[in-house]
């Protein structure tokens, strides 16, 4: 298949904001964050959007602007961890593009959480909960979507540039194998 887009999935802070730039780079695209997108469509905060109606308000959002990006070509997109529970939303990322999961341990998340904002509030699904715990249990629920992916990477114990290297050689991989030209 000749790729024109590339989606990078997985749980909260597991490295697919800072990937998508130095990915999108090195291959002459644009990245863009999909939770960024979301805000610009909504004019309020993701915590906001969730105060206001809760997580079924932001899923509409957010269905609507992963229908819109996955028209774009030569794009690289950040999703949110949640992204891929619409149905929808996996076909709409399946058509035109690879799906690359960036995943880690529930401990790695949380401390990543924890030294990023060191505040849980920025993140609306962990708030009223022992955050690991949360990290947990909503990570087992998502993970035989994330399983989905067209390439799993661990990001515990790489770095940005060798996460953006081992993708760019699986997409590059998977884009020759379908007689593309990256």
């Amino acid at each position: 298949m000749n790729y024109e887009q590339i989606w990078l999935i997985g749980f909260m802070a597991t490295g697919k904001s800072r990937i998508a730039r130095p990915l999108a780079t090195a291959l002459d695209w644009e990245s863009v964050d999909l939770d960024a997108l979301i805000e610009r469509e909504a004019q309020d905060t993701v915590a906001g959007i969730f105060r206001a109606g809760g997580e079924a308000a932001f899923r509409v959002i957010e269905s609507r602007v992963v229908a819109e990006v996955a028209e774009r070509r030569d794009i690289v997109v950040a999703t949110g961890g949640g992204t891929i529970i619409s149905e929808a939303n996996r076909a709409a990322m399946r058509e035109r593009g690879f799906i690359a999961c960036l995943d880690a341990r529930p401990e790695t998340i949380a401390a990543r959480i924890a030294s990023s904002s060191g505040r849980i509030s920025e993140r609306p699904l962990l708030l009223g909960a022992d955050p690991l715990a949360a990290i947990i249990e909503l990570k087992s629920a998502r993970q035989s979507l994330y399983a989905q992916a067209d390439f799993i990477i661990q990001t515990d114990d790489m770095t940005p540039d060798q996460i953006t290297h081992q993708i760019l050689l699986a997409f590059r991989e998977r884009s020759t194998v379908a007689g593309g030209t990256v």
